[in-house]
């Protein structure tokens, strides 16, 4: 069926929302990067596939200051924190400061001694981050999470939605900006956005105008 409203699709497809004005959520540090502190990797076993050449470890736990990742079962071509991508898979678990990342299959990469970027997949992958002075939680899933470490941005492709724990953004694309506090929601052709705003909670006693 041919789209009778093209303009409104276009409007859609580059909506910002801006959440001081859409959704309470309130901006926060990123989490800082941090190259010079140790990192260090305990697991219940570790082994060489001389098949693949690569570092195979069974239950991970990796911590960097105040990052901790752990999954079921990890891999990379080698033990280095250079410039390494490593593969963690099964009930993978990121936490940065007070964000935390759930998903099934998470690839990190790591640069100069830090984590630089992780791609994460599942049905759905999802983060949650509590809102500072405030007992809300924003949360977020989609079938796929960027998290760029160095801007401080996670970005939700494929069945996206937030939500600051009283209004909701949904699309295909949502782009949150983790030091601006800001929002953006675009959509494909097939994909609108839709965006759920909840009316302020009424005083008891209080009487709607008429």
């Amino acid at each position: 069926m041919a789209n009778l409203f093209p303009e409104s699709r276009i409007l859609l497809a580059a909506l910002v929302v801006t959440l001081a004005a859409a959704a309470n959520v309130v901006a926060q540090d990123a989490p800082a990067l941090q190259p010079d502190m140790p990192i260090t990797i305990d697991a219940e076993s570790s082994e060489f596939d001389y098949a693949s050449s690569r570092l195979v470890f069974r239950g991970l736990r990796l911590d960097q200051g105040n990052l901790g990742i752990r999954a079921d079962v990890v891999e990379t071509d080698k033990l280095d924190f250079a410039q390494g991508e490593w593969h963690f898979r099964g009930n993978v678990l990121v936490e940065a400061d007070t964000t935390r990342l759930q998903c099934a299959d998470a690839r990190l990469r790591f640069r100069d001694h830090q984590l630089l970027s992780a791609t994460l997949t599942g049905t759905p992958a999802s983060f949650a981050q509590p809102a500072p002075d405030s007992d809300r939680v924003n949360t977020g899933a989609a079938n796929e999470i960027m998290y760029d470490m160095q801007n401080g941005t996670l970005q939700l492709v494929g069945a996206a939605r937030f939500s600051d724990g009283i209004n909701e953004v949904s699309g295909d694309l949502i782009t949150y900006d983790l030091t601006r506090g800001r929002l953006t929601a675009g959509s494909s052709d097939n994909g609108p956005v839709r965006i759920l705003i909840e009316p302020p909670a009424r005083e008891e006693g209080a009487t709607a105008s008429p």
